[in-house]
């Protein structure tokens, strides 16, 4: 039986569902509660390696990302991604109007749901980690994907993951952000890893973002499938949207970089919605 529990974590307030299964998450939620209680500064470092340990980067033994470990926030906790998804409600065509975080992820529809990816956001926006912290503390495998789900909460993370980077440099690395700003604030105090590859996510579905500082190409989707296959033939790579591997990790290996691709065009998959409906739409929001 599930029994809703309210607990309040640097001042905000989450909602934590406990049940039978989620024993050793909520002792980690218990754990990260307490430390973060406490004023940065005075979180001793074996607390700090605590909270380390408690996060879990996810490798993917199946799914698009088979083959791949990823570092996730989560949408449903992120303030950029809740305005993001405001702003959504005023435009059909905002990528965040179809977040599957915020329907799908671990079949919560609500906001402020704390569950592994969201402890996995906290703890990585909360306080800043060294290198050698990191490099101590976690796991990697020769792909890496920061942000298959949830963006980016702050500069703070942002952070954290550029030197995540540089802890494990001899792997791959793909970032993927709508939070430009918070990225581009890290890389400007940090410099930008050379294992580390930049996707800047395009907010408006058709529309290709214009290329920020530092990153590599951006990620388009597109409502239809003619659309996508004339943003192909204009240029841009073909992402089959089924199975990174398919197409040989293109995004994480520097093949669209070395071959000069700016924008990767994938057709947003919407289940039930076909292509006359799509177009419908493309038209009302014109």
């Amino acid at each position: 039986m599930n029994e809703n529990r309210n607990i309040m974590i640097r001042g905000r307030e989450y909602t934590f569902i406990h049940n039978e299964k989620t024993g050793n998450l909520e002792k980690d939620v218990a754990a990260v509660a307490r430390i973060l209680a406490k004023d940065n500064n005075n979180i001793t470092a074996a607390e700090r390696f605590q909270l380390l340990n408690i996060y879990r980067p996810a490798y993917h033994t199946g799914g698009k990302i088979e083959g791949i470990t990823s570092f996730d926030s989560t949408a449903t906790n992120c303030e950029f991604c809740q305005a993001m998804r405001e702003a959504a409600k005023n435009n059909p065509l905002h990528i965040c109007g179809y977040c599957y975080d915020f329907d799908q992820e671990h079949g919560f529809k609500g906001v402020n749901i704390l569950n592994r990816h969201s402890l996995n956001m906290i703890i990585m926006s909360s306080l800043e980690y060294t290198v050698d912290e990191l490099r101590a503390a976690l796991n990697v495998s020769y792909l890496n994907r920061i942000n298959s789900s949830g963006d980016v909460p702050n500069v703070i993370y942002a952070k954290n993951m550029i030197r995540i980077c540089y802890a494990f440099s001899v792997v791959r690395f793909a970032f993927w952000a709508k939070n430009v700003a918070a990225v581009v604030a890290a890389c400007d105090e940090l410099g930008k890893p050379e294992n580390l590859i930049l996707v800047q996510s395009s907010v408006i579905i058709g529309k290709p973002a214009p290329l920020a500082k530092y990153f590599d190409f951006v990620f388009t989707v597109y409502l239809t499938k003619d659309e996508t296959e004339n943003a192909i033939e204009a240029g841009a790579g073909a992402c089959n949207g089924k199975k990174c591997k398919d197409c040989g990790y293109k995004c994480y290996n520097g093949a669209w970089i070395d071959s000069g691709v700016k924008n990767v065009a994938e057709y947003l998959r919407i289940p039930g919605v076909k292509d006359a409906a799509r177009a419908a739409l493309v038209t009302t929001a014109a």
